[in-house]
């Protein structure tokens, strides 16, 4: 099965890429990876990742 790598970065734009990338994943029956490892601060970090696993 493909698995798809997701790299988010702290910019708004990033995010709703992510969330489309999320989406085409899902319908298509990927399987997908978050990388958030660019984001440093970790409120943000946790802001991001509970809005993205509501998907």
């Amino acid at each position: 099965m493909l698995r798809k790598v997701i790299m988010v970065t702290d910019t708004e734009e990033s995010v709703k890429n992510a969330i489309r990338e999320i989406l085409k994943s899902k319908n298509k029956g990927h399987e997908y990876a978050l990388d958030l490892t660019r984001i440093k601060d970790k409120e943000r970090k946790t802001a991001i990742m509970k809005r993205l696993t509501s998907f």
